[in-house]
Formats: structure tokens, C-alpha cells, sequence
């Protein structure tokens, strides 16, 4: 199994679902990650630079052999105003998160078929490619071409039997509120009115989500998208109960 952004929350949670299940696992990060073991391999990779998407398989071959699973959790993040956009800022954020999901893909994918491997790739899209915030339209956007790319990519590789589908995350709670106890009834305008669940998602709830639709469980899905968003995109426009703070 090879996970990218390996050392953020999503990225973090598929590699220890992955392990815990007995699975050898490649985590692949900027920053090195926690793990490490007999049947963990982590590389310290930029995912944006020449030549770094085939030599993570190349290593993750040497290690362990073919890779047959493959999670793209890494993702650039963080908002701008949308009337001070940069081309850098621009760049900096399609190229991890549109440009390196297509090359991982296309690499991915080339290695399966070239090993005869039947193999799963699930790449992270949100909720956002599909509503707006006027303050991370770059985001919004790049997420948007990452569903689109997820359903394309299913359909090139579904003739070798490859699948190819996306993991949507809703609001997620905060790094530094994980693992807090809280009261069921302590929510939020915003939790109240925008999610049916009536509270955040957790890193390790959208890492089940990932591991169902990479494995034999989910053998007859390809180019679809889980949201996992506590049912937020159903209700997003709703406001008659109170205005959100």
C-alpha cells in the first residue's frame, strides 16, 4: 500500500488502517513521517519535483514489490482573498493537488498493468469541489478537477481491471481537538444548521472511507466519490434554523 501525505491527519490515518489490517505500507511525505518497521518503508519525497513520482515505485518495488493500492491523501491547502490571487499561489496549489493526482495515477496505473495487477487507486477530492468559499476558490477549484480526474482515470484503466474512485471529507475538526471528550449536545450554529450529524468528521473516519473503497469490499466501484461530510452537501444551503456565527 502506498499512501501520500503520509504525516498529515488524513494521510497519517490511512497508513495506520492500512498497517493495522497487516498490510505493508509506503508513506510518502515533504516532511519524514512517524512511521517506521520491518513493513513500513516512509520516504521523504516532493511529489512536485521531476522524476519523484516513479522513483517512489521504484523504491516502494525494491522494498516490498509491486504496489497494488495506492491513497493520495497529500494536499496543499490554506486560503488566499480571491482579488490578491498570485500565479505562484495559483501554481503551487494545482500542481500538488491536480497535476501530481494525475501523474501518481498514470504512474500507478502503468505499474499495475505492466505487473498484471487487478489494483486500487483513491484519491482525496472534498466537499469543496463542489460548494464555494469566495476566499478558496483556487482550492475549491483544484478539488473540482480531482473528481474529474478520479472519473476519467477510472475509465481509462477499468479495461485492466483497475479501480479508481475518490474520498470527499466535510469539515473536519480541528488537529488539536482530536481525541477530546464533548458533550453530544455542545454544538455549533454552524454544526446545527450545515450538518445532519451536527458535528466535525475525523481524520480516522475518513480514513475507513479510503480503506472500504480500496478494498474487495468495494470491488464493483470505479469512478465514484464517497462523501464523507456527516451528510453536509444534502443540507449545505439550509438556513431556516438559525444563522450560522
Amino acid at each position: 500500500m502506498l499512501v501520500t501525505g503520509a504525516s498529515g491527519l488524513i494521510g497519517a490515518g490511512c497508513a495506520m488502517a492500512y498497517a493495522r489490517e497487516g498490510a505493508n505500507v509506503v508513506a510518502v511525505d515533504r516532511e519524514p513521517s512517524a512511521f517506521d518497521g520491518s513493513r513500513t518503508l516512509s520516504l521523504s519525497t516532493d511529489l512536485t519535483e521531476d522524476g519523484a513520482i516513479p522513483a517512489i515505485f521504484d523504491a516502494a518495488e525494491e522494498r516490498f514489490g509491486p504496489v497494488s493500492v495506492v491513497a493520495h491523501c497529500a494536499a496543499a491547502h490554506g486560503r488566499m482573498p480571491f482579488l490578491e490571487l498570485t500565479p505562484q499561489r495559483i501554481d503551487e496549489v494545482l500542481a500538488i493537488n491536480v497535476k501530481s493526482t494525475l501523474l501518481l495515477g498514470s504512474t500507478a496505473g502503468g505499474r499495475m498493468v505492466q505487473h498484471g495487477i487487478a489494483g486500487s487507486i483513491v484519491t482525496l477530492t472534498s466537499i469543496s469541489g463542489v460548494v464555494s468559499h469566495a476566499e478558496s476558490v483556487v482550492y475549491e477549484a483544484s478539488k473540482g478537477a480531482v473528481t474529474m480526474a478520479t472519473k476519467g482515470m477510472a475509465n481509462a484503466l477499468a479495461p485492466f481491471g483497475i479501480r479508481v474512485n475518490a474520498v470527499g471529507p466535510g469539515v473536519m475538526i480541528k488537529p488539536q481537538e482530536i481525541g477530546e471528550r464533548r458533550d453530544p449536545l455542545d454544538t455549533t450554529p454552524f454544526e446545527r444548521t450545515r450538518i445532519p450529524l451536527r458535528r466535525l468528521g475525523t481524520p480516522a473516519e475518513i480514513a475507513e472511507a479510503v480503506l472500504f473503497l480500496s478494498s474487495d469490499a468495494a470491488s464493483y466501484t470505479t469512478g465514484s466519490v464517497l462523501y464523507a461530510d456527516g451528510g453536509a452537501l444534502a443540507v449545505w444551503a439550509n438556513h431556516e434554523e438559525e444563522e450560522v456565527a
